[in-house]
């Protein structure tokens, strides 16, 4: 039976989405894609340094506050529709919307491991680069014994917001990384196949949850 896949990869990526949360659109003007995650860093921090949140039994509402910034960040139709693929256009409207909520529920996973386990790392911006309504920034994550290049590809908005659309990690992309384990299941099952498998997984991450929580 084909299983969806999960590496290690994925977990590193958050390790740089987990210092991520949105910016207020009301900024008195525009920032830049490099500016904007700078900005970012300082707000998800306040959440992360909160007393409050830091007190015995307040972790699933650190966690929900967190998790809720930072997929502000995230285009998440685009990224749904990259992953997939050619795929894509053999779904429905209301397919693309529910292959979405999923895609987001897996993701949600590795968040919830970092969130739990955050250490301090670091990011450094090394580049920014834009092009028309597209930019790429360059940066790296700092450790205490290693430092991972992380390069962000963003569109922007209409409103002038820059989303994430992909994440490159040291040369592996997570959109090209999850295409590879998408297409299979859609060649072979179609989507009721791929829909079946990335449910049982959420179920799966349901359980070990609560098993831990427990």
């Amino acid at each position: 039976m084909v299983r969806l896949r999960f590496p290690i990869l994925v977990l590193v990526l958050f390790c740089s989405f987990v210092l991520l949360t949105s910016f207020s659109v009301q900024a008195e003007e525009p920032k830049g894609p490099q500016a904007q995650l700078k900005v970012s860093i300082e707000h998800f921090l306040d959440v992360l340094n909160d007393p409050e949140l830091k007190k015995p039994g307040q972790e699933e509402v650190r966690r929900q506050k967190v998790i809720k910034i930072a997929f502000s960040q995230f285009d998440m139709p685009r990224m749904a529709m990259l992953c997939l693929g050619r795929g894509w256009k053999k779904l429905s409207p209301e397919e693309r919307v529910e292959f979405t909520e999923l895609f987001k529920k897996l993701l949600t996973k590795s968040y919830i491991s970092l969130i739990d386990n955050y250490s301090g790392e670091k990011v450094v911006f090394t580049r920014e680069e834009v092009k028309g309504r597209k930019a790429e920034v360059r940066s790296k994550v700092v450790s205490s014994n290693r430092e991972t290049p992380i390069f962000y590809k963003l569109k922007r908005e209409p409103d002038g917001r820059w989303l994430i659309y992909d994440v490159i990690i040291e040369n592996v992309s997570l959109v090209r990384n999850y295409r590879s384990q998408f297409a299979p299941l859609m060649r072979k099952k179609g989507y009721a196949g791929l829909r079946e498998q990335m449910l049982k997984k959420i179920k799966e991450n349901k359980a070990e949850e609560d098993k831990k929580n427990g």
